[in-house]
């Protein structure tokens, strides 16, 4: 695992949305053997944040920060169950609920330091340490300024990603200058990144949109008819 451009690893989870298909239940507050989903993310991007820093290339640096983009008045309640809840700072993108693409311009904007990579997440992910791991295996392969994404089922996931930040930052930057951050699509958003792609499990890129969903990743909650 190997920072090229010799900066930190971050953390960028995503915890907005106003859940439709769950009938308006928070995604980030479901729970699951015993942690909320939110919960359950940050903990394991704290793993290998820390994981990331102490191999031979990344000992002595300092902790990469970690930035949860939500309803800030609600993601402390979510963090109650996260060992590292202490290492996350909460920010909401402006307008509220306006698209991941905004939630990610909000989450750079919260994060220290000019280098190094960020980690950018989805919260609805069970299985979204296993994904960061595949992630930051492939980051030495990666050039500067260069990033990697996950792609399953050869379908690319840009919330499964490690985005360099100084760019990502600079792309973020230039959209709300141009007015084109809300409601836009992360993939107009990182369009000229360089990324490099790593297949993943189909499985492990999971993520909970409806009741049936929730029910298949083992949450116990919501209500018990299959959707129609």
């Amino acid at each position: 695992m190997t920072d090229i451009d010799g900066g930190d690893l971050h953390a960028l989870i995503l915890a907005g949305g106003l859940s439709r298909r769950l009938g308006g239940v928070a995604k980030a507050g479901l729970m699951l053997e015993e942690q909320t989903l939110l919960a359950r993310t940050v903990d394991a991007a704290a793993c290998v944040i820390a994981a990331h820093r102490t191999t031979a290339s990344g000992a002595g640096k300092g902790d990469g920060g970690i930035a949860v983009v939500g309803p800030v008045e609600k993601i402390a309640g979510w963090l109650a169950t996260a060992k590292h809840r202490g290492q996350a700072v909460a920010v909401q993108e402006n307008p509220p609920y306006c698209g991941p693409a905004a939630g990610i311009a909000a989450g750079t904007g919260a994060l220290a330091g000019e280098s190094g990579h960020v980690l950018v997440l989805a919260c609805d992910m069970p299985h979204a340490g296993e994904v960061a791991r595949f992630l930051v295996a492939k980051l030495a392969d990666c050039s500067p300024g260069e990033g990697v994404m996950a792609v399953a089922a050869g379908k690319q996931q840009p919330l499964a990603a490690i985005y360099p930040l100084a760019e990502l930052r600079a792309a973020a930057d230039a959209a709300r200058a141009s007015h084109r951050l809300e409601n836009a699509s992360v993939f107009s958003l990182i369009a000229r990144l360089n990324m490099l792609e790593v297949a993943v499990p189909a499985q492990l890129t999971a993520d909970i949109d409806t009741w049936a969903d929730a029910r298949s990743q083992g949450i116990a909650a919501g209500p018990p008819a299959a959707e129609g």
